[in-house]
């Protein structure tokens, strides 16, 4: 289990850097391919990401699960949750939330919105990756 959660982990970490150079793409005016649809409210997709975020802290498997898409439902794990937990432990107990960025996505012709949000918590910071489709289920929640 040690070595899947290190596999996870390095894979977050890639995923979670591809989609920051974006926003920092999109922030520095390289383009505005990554603007959110007119689907999203960027507001109403900082506010579900940071309630997404308590919730999967709160130690709800199955309430965090259930906000996952049918698509990738099948792709969340328990293990890959309990790493998560074991992650939030060391982090220490939360504080707030800091910097939020909110970015569009498209593929296939499906929109999404993104969220990075950092998690202040007493031990140092938790930047999450989470995703939206259009009807506001999660598509990806990673650290």
């Amino acid at each position: 289990m040690k070595k899947t959660g290190k596999i996870v982990s390095v894979l977050s970490t890639l995923l979670t850097t591809a989609v920051l150079l974006a926003a920092i793409a999109l922030f520095s005016g390289c383009g505005n391919s990554n603007k959110l649809a007119d689907s999203f409210d960027e507001e109403t997709v900082k506010k579900q990401a940071q309630d997404d975020i308590t919730l999967a802290e709160s130690d709800n498997f199955d309430g965090w699960f259930a906000r996952f898409s049918p698509d990738v439902q099948s792709a969340v794990t328990e293990d890959a949750y309990t790493s998560y937990l074991d992650t939030l432990k060391d982090k220490g107990a939360f504080q707030e939330f800091g910097k939020t960025a909110v970015i569009g996505q498209e593929q296939n012709g499906i929109n999404y919105a993104v969220a990075i949000v950092i998690s202040k918590h007493e031990n140092g910071d938790i930047k999450y990756t989470i995703a939206y489709d259009e009807d506001m289920n999660l598509v990806q929640f990673t650290i």
